[in-house]
């Protein structure tokens, strides 16, 4: 049984959705929403497995939605939207939304592309078993029962894969305590349950484009071959070691990403100084909701969008004065100012002088 969010801020459009027979395609439970926020908060509070949603709501787009629920555990998205969005189409391929429908959608449509996710989750799961079953770690009969604590919702892989890091390290931790309460516990079933961590490690790091050697280098082979020679309290700091670089690689990914960002905003401003520049128009074009970009921005930064796009036209205007003798309001429109008075006023708030005189210090020369 799977279950449903549809989140969209037209509160029609989600009980016309919600009102489709989804027990034919084995949804238990169907949740609405009319915000992002509240969308969040559903996810945080319970299992969510497929996500309908629009791609601009009030509070937050369809694509922030999902970058900020990557902390939870859901798996497959289906966005909708008008021809006005579409431009987000390639945001959403690159997080990998299962599905892009154009608004309006018929009732068929929305049927099919959920009933491809509910394909797709289930392809995933069996993938994984078969990767561990591959390795002989997942057996029949009373080793797979044993073990029923290995599998349990969420499971170490998911809470991986949605960046949910404090939880899988508790798990890993409470994995290895019950190894080491349990007596009847041999250590050839010890090393079972950790190599099959280990191997959830690779499945992971592959997935995203990794190899686990790369990773963790020359501790990769040491991490398989001393196994058989440690005590589980050895095998667990071991585990959390590797768990904790892997970690580590993946956000410091996540940071570039977002510095990536930051350098199509810089360079958008930079390309854009000669008029007035608006925080809404820069988000259209990095496809982020302009809050987010914003507090994005000075979090990456330290200053404020604003602040930058100011001392941004400062500098270039104090480029202009040193390097020709163009006239002031001439530098003053080719950075956005109509208005040369105001200008002046600006350049001297932040360089300490009026144009002329930071002209005339520099270079004396050049009148």
């Amino acid at each position: 049984m799977f279950n449903l969010l549809i989140v969209d801020d037209e509160p029609w459009i989600v009980e016309g959705l919600a009102s489709l027979d989804w027990g034919k395609l084995n949804i238990q439970n169907v949740y609405k929403e009319t915000s992002g926020q509240k969308a969040l908060q559903v996810m945080k509070e319970n299992q969510i497995d497929i996500v309908i949603t629009d791609i601009r709501m009030p509070d937050m787009t369809g694509i922030e939605l999902i970058a900020s629920a990557s902390k939870g555990r859901v798996r497959k998205y289906i966005i909708l939207s008008g021809y006005a969005e579409f431009e987000y189409a390639k945001q959403a391929i690159q997080l990998s939304v299962c599905d892009y429908l154009l608004k309006p959608v018929p009732d068929e449509e929305i049927m099919e592309a959920v009933s491809k996710a509910i394909h797709s989750i289930q392809n995933d799961q069996r993938s994984f078993e078969e990767l561990m079953k591959s390795m002989s770690l997942i057996g029949d009969g009373p080793f797979l029962s044993t073990l029923d604590f290995l599998y349990e919702k969420p499971q170490l892989i998911e809470l991986m894969e949605y960046g949910n890091w404090d939880v899988a390290e508790k798990k890993i931790r409470d994995i290895f305590t019950q190894l080491g309460e349990n007596v009847h516990y041999s250590h050839e079933f010890t090393l079972q349950v950790y190599f099959m961590i280990c191997n959830t490690f690779t499945y992971f790091t592959h997935k995203h484009g990794y190899l686990l050697t790369d990773i963790i280098r020359s501790e990769f082979h040491s991490m398989y071959q001393r196994g058989s020679k440690h005590s589980i309290q050895e095998l667990q700091e071991i585990t959390l070691a590797t768990f904790l670089k892997i970690k580590t690689n993946i956000n410091k990914e996540k940071d570039t990403n977002h510095f990536t960002v930051i350098e199509q905003v810089n360079h958008y401003i930079d390309s854009h100084l000669h008029k007035d520049i608006f925080l809404q128009e820069v988000a259209n074009h990095v496809y982020l909701h302009p809050t987010y970009l914003s507090k994005l921005y000075r979090e990456k930064t330290g200053k404020t969008f604003s602040d930058c796009v100011y001392s941004r036209k400062m500098e270039k205007a104090a480029a202009h004065l040193k390097e020709s003798n163009e006239k002031i309001y001439k530098i003053a429109e080719g950075v956005g100012y109509k208005d040369s008075s105001y200008f002046i006023k600006k350049f001297k708030d932040y360089h300490g002088v009026t144009p002329q005189e930071y002209r005339f210090h520099t270079y004396p020369n050049i009148r």
